[in-house]
């Protein structure tokens, strides 16, 4: 009873007249303009200020109008974070843990402040008991620093020492966390941006991992030992090491089902694709296969994440010539409720996958039936196509290079010689400017293909023979001996390689 006149004392004396949250009713009220900005937030149908104020006001974000309903409205939706359904089933017991600690925190913090610190001793007891349970071990440094404390006001040696034990393990587990944690994103940053050498990164990860493996003999830590895995697949990329990525991803999967405390959906997902993304590399349909259902079954459909898999998984089947699986793909991502919502980004990239996929089933001669429910729109378009994905033309190293590729190989296809050749001295210029980094090192040879078949006057024996060179440079891999199959090869370029020969040997091109 103590307890509770505390937090009545402090509720009475500062609480506000009214609580502002979003609940059913306010959202069921459809029209409210706090719903209104509510729906085109989660549904994507704005993705700026400029962009919500014109629906909603049909005026500037300057607007008087636009600007109070956006600060009222974050207000609202940052009181609703204190208040979400714990029990919801997306949550996984280790969520819906942190997300219960974390409130308490913030619940002790304020009644400490006030002066309710019996209140707070009792809410950071029983906080502590679920950290530790979970292993959060800043929650426990937290929790048992109060504890600590009280127990030297009150004079109590045993629980003192008890709490000291705690707080100086948390401490040395969350530096722990911190160094591992650093260490990965270190590795992340410069495997991403291609900052250092293939074999200066792979030594640096090689010492990471002998720092991390230490720091795991003096700890139990759940976020040390998953991050000690996390590296351990970042040096398995960084050499190129697929198998041993796969594997260790497994060795990953092991520890989250050994520790179902610690063990979340998110992290299974995340692990099913790191290994899809191997199976690519491997082009290994079957085990890919596998294991982008293994991601489907553990991520709500129509999600971002989901999304995100199914490139992947529509990735895998081009690149094994499981073409038909690949439209079945395309068809569930285009036709999905969901799509018109995601990023324009997005929506762009399977414009380009529809550029590739319908250039497979006009060369390869299957049913285009299979691409798309509505028969009216079943014939591709090149300059359609290119008027509807700006974002990417942009993108100077990555799926500009799709474009570029598929648009050559189009105009081979029609015979549009000529345009080709008006290209070529640009996209000359584009490999030496662009795609001069190991990242795009496959791109560069693929393109220099490409204009040798342009120097070549478009003769079949002269251009493979000339081309030879850099096809063997590709599959080669660059001088560290990278050989990374990037995203926007959407099919492989050995392929596309042999479809061009074949066009050049079988239906010589003519020039408009």
């Amino acid at each position: 009873m103590k307890n509770l006149i505390e937090i009545s004392k402090v509720v009475t004396k500062k609480r506000i007249s009214k609580i502002e949250i979003f609940d059913k009713s306010l959202l069921n009220r459809k029209e409210s303009k706090f719903n209104e900005f509510y729906e085109g937030l989660v549904n994507d149908k704005f993705n700026t200020d400029e962009e919500a104020a014109a629906i909603l006001y049909n005026t500037s974000p300057l607007d008087d109008k636009y600007r109070q309903l956006k600060s009222r409205f974050s207000k609202r939706l940052l009181n609703t974070l204190f208040f979400l359904d714990s029990n919801d089933p997306s949550f996984s017991d280790y969520h819906r843990a942190n997300y219960s600690c974390n409130k308490n925190w913030a619940q002790i913090r304020i009644l400490l402040n006030s002066g309710a610190r019996n209140a707070a001793i009792k809410i950071a007891a029983k906080t502590l008991g679920v950290a530790v349970i979970y292993r959060f071990s800043d929650m426990i440094l937290n929790c048992s620093r109060i504890l600590m404390n009280n127990a030297s006001l009150n004079g109590d040696e045993k629980e003192y020492e008890e709490y000291a034990a705690l707080t100086n393990k948390a401490l040395r587990d969350v530096e722990f966390e911190i160094k591992a944690e650093e260490m990965y994103q270190r590795l992340t940053i410069n495997f991403a941006l291609s900052a250092a050498s293939t074999g200066e990164l792979a030594s640096t990860a090689d010492k990471y991992l002998d720092a991390v493996n230490k720091l795991c003999e003096q700890s139990d830590s759940y976020q040390l030992h998953y991050m000690k895995y996390q590296i351990r697949i970042m040096v398995a990329q960084i050499k190129g090491q697929y198998l041993q990525t796969i594997k260790v991803c497994e060795e990953a999967e092991k520890y989250l089902n050994d520790n179902p405390n610690f063990n979340q959906k998110v992290k299974l997902a995340n692990l099913a694709l790191i290994k899809i993304s191997s199976y690519l590399q491997l082009r290994d349909y079957e085990n890919g296969r596998m294991n982008a259902e293994k991601c489907l079954d553990l991520v709500a459909e129509g999600s971002n994440n989901w999304f995100i898999f199914l490139e992947y998984y529509f990735l895998l089947a081009m690149h094994t010539e499981n073409y038909i699986n690949a439209a079945g793909i395309f068809i569930k991502v285009v036709n999905h409720p969901r799509f018109v919502y995601t990023s324009e980004e997005r929506k762009e990239k399977w414009k380009i996958f529809e550029s590739y996929i319908n250039y497979i089933f006009e060369t390869e001669n299957l049913d285009r039936d299979l691409l798309a429910s509505d028969p009216t729109n079943r014939k591709f378009r090149l300059l359609k196509f290119l008027n509807e994905v700006p974002n990417f033309t942009k993108d100077k190293k990555g799926y500009n290079v799709s474009i570029l590729v598929i648009q050559i190989i189009y105009m081979l296809e029609k015979g549009e010689l000529t345009g080709i050749i008006n290209r070529s001295e640009a996209l000359n210029v584009y490999c030496s400017r662009y795609l001069r980094k190991d990242d795009s090192y496959r791109s560069s040879c693929f393109l220099k293909m490409l204009l040798t078949m342009v120097k070549e006057d478009f003769v079949y024996d002269r251009t493979k023979q000339m081309a030879q060179r850099y096809l063997r440079k590709m599959q080669e891999g660059d001088p560290n001996g990278n050989n990374m199959v990037n995203e926007w090869e959407i099919i492989p370029y050995e392929i596309l390689w042999e479809k061009v020969l074949n066009r050049l040997k079988h239906k010589p091109a003519t020039r408009i």
